[in-house]
């Protein structure tokens, strides 16, 4: 910077002090005691002690108000629940005599069932149920075949009865002559066959439809057969012995147990095999 610059900057400096205002002079500071500032500090402690009884106070009323307004929910979300609880029972009640019916139904069809399985396994012998006619000169006596008693239900005597009544006009018209034993290819047990195997297919037809009714109420049966014995979900109706077995397994299921959407309903009666 040469000195031409530096002159002008001092000049430019110069004229500012000249027209600058004069600053007014500083008044005096009064002096504090320490007294006083004792009595400034005092006022500001109980100040500050005021405002912390305020704000302690108002905080404890607001923890009330929280607490009460917490406590009110909670009465309203009980009394919610038991509206919902009562409201859910009063339908439970309303749907159970219908899941009864279910059950009911399902548990005859099942047992009927496995009973005409059975039958079409071990088909009963006609012949042995066909009493022989003594010749006598009166009207032939009615032949009566020995079926299981819930085949009267089904109509299966009737059914077996009328396939007989030619061989009674027949044994009239012979004056009572001494029947011959039936074949074992009869066309009674052909027919009889034949109904048993309708019957099955209309069983499990009806087992199907109650089934897909009771899974959409929610209603599963209880495994019992083969697995130990719950108390929770099973009645025992019949202990086996058996020396040297420790646990206590279910051997048979007389009457099912179901369960309704994951609680019990009614208990399963099983036959249960036990050291």
């Amino acid at each position: 910077m040469n000195e031409e610059a530096i002159e002008s900057i001092l000049a430019d400096f110069r004229a500012w002090l000249l027209e600058a205002p004069d600053v007014p002079s500083l008044e005096p500071v009064e002096s504090l005691e320490v007294a006083t500032v004792i009595q400034h500090f005092i006022a500001l402690r109980q100040e500050v002690n005021l405002q912390t009884k305020a704000a302690r106070a108002q905080q404890e009323q607001s923890s009330q108000a929280a607490m009460q307004l917490q406590q009110a929910l909670d009465v309203i979300q009980r009394r919610e629940q038991q509206a919902r609880d009562c409201e859910r029972n009063a339908q439970d009640e309303l749907v159970r005599p219908l899941l009864k019916a279910l059950i009911d139904a399902h548990d005859g069809l099942w047992l009927a069932e496995r009973e005409v399985v059975r039958m079409l396994d071990n088909p009963p012998d006609l012949r042995a149920g066909v009493q022989p006619l003594p010749p006598s000169p009166h009207a032939p006596p009615i032949i009566k075949l020995r079926l299981p008693h819930w085949t009267r239900w089904m109509g299966l005597d009737a059914s077996v009865e009328t396939q007989l009544a030619p061989l009674f006009a027949w044994y009239a018209s012979h004056g009572g002559a001494p029947i011959a034993p039936a074949p074992e290819t009869d066309e009674s047990a052909d027919r009889l066959k034949e109904i048993l195997e309708a019957l099955l297919v209309g069983y499990r037809m009806s087992l199907q439809r109650l089934q897909r009714a009771m899974d959409q109420q929610g209603l599963e049966t209880v495994a019992c057969v083969g697995e130990p014995f719950d108390p929770e979900t099973m009645e025992v109706a019949e202990v086996v012995r058996e020396e040297g077995r420790e646990s206590t397994e279910v051997l048979d299921e007389i009457r099912r147990g179901y369960l309704w959407r994951g609680r019990l309903f009614r208990y399963a009666q099983v036959r249960v095999i036990s050291g």
